[in-house]
């Protein structure tokens, strides 16, 4: 076989450290998977998807109607000679470091914006950009999908259909896919009807939890193509940790301000506890502009530094390698801590996916939840713990670290068989 050709759909242009974390490590990591490979990137979908909505869907069917969809975007817009996404480089991962969430006048004037990006629903202005991926889709032997985020109780049900419209329609084309680290929550069985007709039709399905290996497999996909690998993330461990073994009693907060527990009791008596012992606070996440406005109003009450900005990954590891112990309700976070050795007592903010994913890892501190009442004190005795315990509970993360990138390793090789 030639040198094999790779399209990687992943969010490229970005409000979080976590997604930029991901994208940039994706990309590193098929390079060394796939030494040979030619590898180009699609930042999510075109704009001119941006028109099909599943409530537009008609009829019982909705993998068929959803099917018809993705026939009719080939059989309109698939072009010859059509200009191929860009090679996949580290440089297109753009990440927006503001941290703000726009409100007001900034708000109105994003809205006047997109109002002239709708114009890219057009088939004449937004066309093209869409021959321009399903080229790239078809150029491909494999697309890789990374719907990392895209799943989720607060995400758009639309978002994600219009991406599984890319997948479907590389399928379509007999390109092969693979559906790579995620957790899978699903609400709407609409969506559920469509995903399991894209997975099922898909060579590779890698998801991040045990959890979501079940979901998976009750949708009705062949298990011996359901993969459960750790976060990808994790493959930022591999550059080792540069910090200070000596850290100065800070305790960090990377908490999702969205998903977050509004109990002022439980609060005060968590750093109520925590200043009893002369603790300082920081506050920073992967995910600032949802999280700025509480890191705020805790530090208001409680004292502490706000990092208000969104640092870039690789800056979020060399701050969170100043602290002490990290408590997070993030994900990425989490794992960025583990990876400058700062341990990390995690709070569940919603579902399943820290749980998981700390269960995944046999970390001896198990991830409490905001849903459960009594936290405050439980996550305050865990901190002062963590704290006293550090040296520990540091080799047993380093362990935990290795065995997740070993893991991950075992995991992808089959993802590269697909290309031999």
């Amino acid at each position: 076989m030639s040198a094999p050709h790779i399209a990687l759909l992943t969010r490229m242009t970005t409000q979080n450290a976590g997604n930029e974390a991901l994208s940039i490590e994706l990309m590193h990591f098929l390079g060394r998977l796939v030494p040979t490979a030619t590898v180009r990137a699609l930042d999510r979908y075109p704009r001119y998807l941006e028109q099909f909505k599943m409530s537009a869907m008609k009829g019982n069917d909705a993998f068929a109607a959803f099917d018809d969809i993705a026939k009719h975007l080939i059989s309109r817009f698939k072009r010859d000679g059509v200009a191929l996404a860009p090679l996949a480089e580290e440089s297109l991962v753009r990440l927006d470091q503001s941290a703000r969430e726009l409100q007001g006048l900034a708000r109105r004037l994003k809205r006047k914006i997109g109002l002239r990006r709708n114009l890219a629903r057009f088939p004449k202005i937004g066309g093209p950009a869409l021959s321009s991926t399903i080229g790239t889709l078809d150029w491909a032997d494999l697309l890789v999908w990374n719907p990392a985020g895209e799943f989720h109780p607060t995400g758009s049900v639309d978002e994600v259909y219009r991406l599984l419209l890319l997948v479907r329609i590389a399928q379509l084309l007999g390109t092969k896919t693979a559906i790579v680290n995620h957790s899978l929550e699903i609400n709407d069985p609409r969506l559920a009807d469509v995903v399991a007709g894209v997975y099922a039709a898909s060579d590779y399905v890698g998801v991040r939890d045990a959890t979501s290996v079940k979901v998976v497999a009750d949708l009705g996909i062949n298990p011996s193509r359901i993969f459960e690998a750790p976060d990808l993330v994790f493959l930022a461990s591999r550059d080792a940790s540069q910090s200070p073994r000596d850290r100065n009693n800070v305790v960090g907060f990377a908490i999702n301000g969205l998903e977050a527990s509004k109990d002022d009791r439980e609060w005060d008596i968590l750093f109520r506890g925590l200043k009893s012992h002369a603790l300082d606070f920081v506050y920073l996440s992967n995910a600032m502009n949802h999280d700025l406005e509480l890191a705020t109003k805790l530090a208001a009450k409680y004292g502490g530094t706000v990092i208000d900005r969104q640092p870039t990954y690789r800056e979020l590891r060399r701050l969170f390698g100043n602290l002490s112990v990290l408590v997070s309700s993030r994900l990425h976070s989490s794992i960025l801590s583990l990876a400058e050795e700062t341990p990390v007592v995690s709070i569940e903010p919603s579902l399943f996916k820290l749980t998981a994913i700390f269960e995944q890892m046999r970390y001896p501190i198990s991830t409490d939840s905001f849903k459960s009442a009594g936290w405050g004190k439980r996550l305050c005795t865990e901190i002062l713990g963590a704290v006293r315990d550090r040296d520990d509970l540091v080799s047993t993360g380093n362990v935990a670290l290795q065995s997740q990138l070993k893991e991950i390793e075992a995991s992808y090789a089959p993802l590269a068989n697909l290309l031999r």
